[in-house]
Formats: structure tokens, C-alpha cells, sequence
């Protein structure tokens, strides 16, 4: 019956399985989790992340527009409609303008499986817009304006962020991403979390 074997090493245990039963109490299966106090538990949920993505580079826009144009995006596939994504927008290090007292804009845009882009809002507001004046005597440069939005898709279709730029008046003409006529790095980051 094996009742007198008391000291033996479990390094003997050349075959078979332990039952699982003897690890630990409470229930095994493949929602739990055996945890340090030899008890199973429902597997943890929530606020895990399940996927990193990132475009990185010298992206540059040189714009006159009123209109939003795109300068950099990325794109991520939820695993989950229940998932939320964490977008990280990091500017250039510069911006040029050519003319002074106008400002140039930008914003998150979220695009749905090619389908037409809208700017992320929450409770009403955009949150994802990001202001760039342009304040001096001739070119100006000015530090590029980051943007972090959460946002909660409920898809798995395919998700474009994009990036948008366009200024206040035609006149105004704005680089984004240039020092001393030399692209700067610009990134985006797309961070799924488990809901």
C-alpha cells in the first residue's frame, strides 16, 4: 500500500501520474489555477494584456490642409469583442510651422475593417485631440503633442488608429516630425487588454 514508505524522494517517482486531487483541494480543471496555498481557483480574468503592437518611424507630413490627412497608424485584431485597447500616440520631437499665431491639430482616429475613420470620444468629449500653436517671428518649432486614449471597440474585426493632421488656415504650412530638416522618430502603440 505504500503506507510505511515515509521518506521517500520524489525523484523516484519514475511513472504514473499524481492525481490531481492530490495536489490540492477544490476542483481541477481547465478554468482554474492551483495556487500557492495548494487550493484551486477560478483562472484570474481581467486586465491582462494580450497583445502588443507598434509602428515606429520617421513619419512625416507636410501639410497645408484643413482637412485631416493620416501621418501614422497601426493596426491590431482584438482576440476579444469584450477587449479594451490602450493607444499610445509619442510625437516627433519637433514640429515646423512657417507662419506664426496659428496652430496646427491633431487627433486618434479609429477606422473599422476599412470602413470610413471617426475620432475617438469619450462621454461626448474628443479626448484625442491634441493642440500645436505656432508662436514666434518666422519658422517656428514647436514639441509635438502626445496622445493616449482607451478605447473599448467591441470587435474583432480588424482596427486601424490613426493618426490625424490638418491646420487652421490654408497659409499655414506644417511639418510634423522634422529638426533641422531631419525626420524625427514617431510611434504608435496599440495595447490590447483582457476585459
Amino acid at each position: 500500500s505504500g503506507a510505511s514508505l515515509t521518506a521517500l524522494n520524489a525523484s523516484e517517482l519514475g511513472s504514473g501520474t499524481v492525481p490531481t486531487a492530490r495536489l490540492g483541494s477544490g476542483t481541477a480543471s481547465s478554468s482554474t489555477v492551483l495556487y500557492g496555498d495548494q487550493t484551486y481557483k477560478a483562472e484570474p480574468t481581467g486586465g491582462k494584456v494580450l497583445q502588443v503592437v507598434q509602428t515606429i518611424g520617421a513619419y512625416v507630413t507636410d501639410t497645408s490642409s484643413t482637412s485631416p490627412s493620416t501621418n501614422i497608424y497601426v493596426t491590431i485584431v482584438c482576440s476579444a469583442a469584450t477587449s479594451k485597447v490602450l493607444v499610445i500616440y509619442s510625437p516627433p520631437t519637433t514640429n515646423y510651422f512657417s507662419q506664426q499665431t496659428n496652430y496646427g491639430q491633431i487627433a486618434m482616429n479609429r477606422e473599422v475593417s476599412g470602413g470610413a475613420d471617426t475620432t475617438i470620444t469619450t462621454s461626448g468629449h474628443n479626448s484625442s485631440w491634441g493642440l500645436m500653436s505656432a508662436k514666434g517671428t518666422s519658422v517656428t518649432t514647436m514639441s509635438g503633442s502626445g496622445i493616449t486614449v482607451l478605447d473599448s471597440p467591441a470587435t474583432t474585426t480588424s482596427l486601424d488608429y490613426k493618426v490625424r493632421v490638418w491646420v487652421d488656415n490654408a497659409a499655414l504650412n506644417m511639418i510634423v516630425g522634422h529638426s533641422s530638416g531631419q525626420p524625427c522618430m514617431s510611434s504608435i502603440t496599440a495595447i490590447e487588454i483582457g476585459a
